[in-house]
């Protein structure tokens, strides 16, 4: 079934009226008609089945059958913090990421970056990452769209990383005493993933004093663009399945 989101207060009343690009998208790209079902959600982990009741040229009318909480999201929350990657990685990043049920991603300026956003891209940049998301969201029947960040410094990462609650840790080619097999279960994550150049060892030592502890991944070194996704499969095996 399809799922569309929009705000939560739209779809507090039985009868919602859909506008906008979602709107677009039922009638044209899918060419769905009256009698027809879809999932709206809130963003908020709310799914309401509707039937469309009728499309207009600007709107689509849609009566709610059902609500229920969305069962697609993971029993804990999930923060990535993704150096920049060069490219069309980001896009691939933020939109597995999502898939494989990240709950937030910081884009991070880490010393090896490549990429850097200039004053002005980075607005353009975020808003593309943040619509990927969307997009992703919908895909994967989630009930909630991840929050895409404004870049920031490595050290502002590992500095707001530390003191959140629950599990951090970055992820680091060198490292050799800690598996990520060794991450307990945990309601709260955060971790890090470097650019295509990895970090440099004196970013993982600041990392570690603050209490954000070193993995390995084991004994093949993953591009940037796949290492978020083995990490949250990882996290999702010992949490969910």
């Amino acid at each position: 079934m399809q799922k569309f989101f929009i705000p939560d207060r739209e779809i507090e009343q039985n009868d919602i009226t859909i506008t906008g690009d979602n709107a677009h998208h039922i009638s044209y790209s899918l060419r769905m008609a009256a009698g027809e079902l879809i999932t709206v959600c809130d963003g908020r982990g709310n799914d309401c089945v509707c039937e469309i009741t009728s499309i207009t040229r600007d709107a689509v009318y849609a009566r709610v059958l059902e609500r229920r909480r969305c069962e697609a999201e993971p029993p804990y929350r999930a923060v990535l913090y993704q150096s920049l990657a060069k490219g069309e990685k980001m896009d691939y990043i933020v939109q597995k990421a999502t898939e494989f049920g990240v709950g937030r991603i910081v884009p991070v300026e880490s010393a090896r970056c490549i990429a850097r956003l200039r004053d002005g891209s980075a607005e353009k940049k975020v808003a593309r990452w943040r619509r990927i998301a969307e997009e992703a969201a919908k895909q994967s029947g989630r009930g909630v769209i991840p929050t895409v960040d404004m870049p920031i410094g490595f050290s502002d990462a590992v500095k707001i990383a530390s003191e959140s609650e629950g599990i951090s840790f970055i992820c680091y080619e060198n490292e050799r005493a800690r598996s990520i097999s060794a991450i307990e279960k945990s309601g709260a994550y955060s971790f890090f993933i470097g650019p295509e150049g990895g970090y440099e060892a004196d970013e993982v030592a600041t990392a570690e004093a603050a209490g954000v502890v070193p993995v390995t991944l084991g004994r093949r070194i993953l591009r940037c663009e796949s290492a978020s996704g083995f990490v949250l499969a990882c996290i999702s095996y010992r949490n969910e399945l």
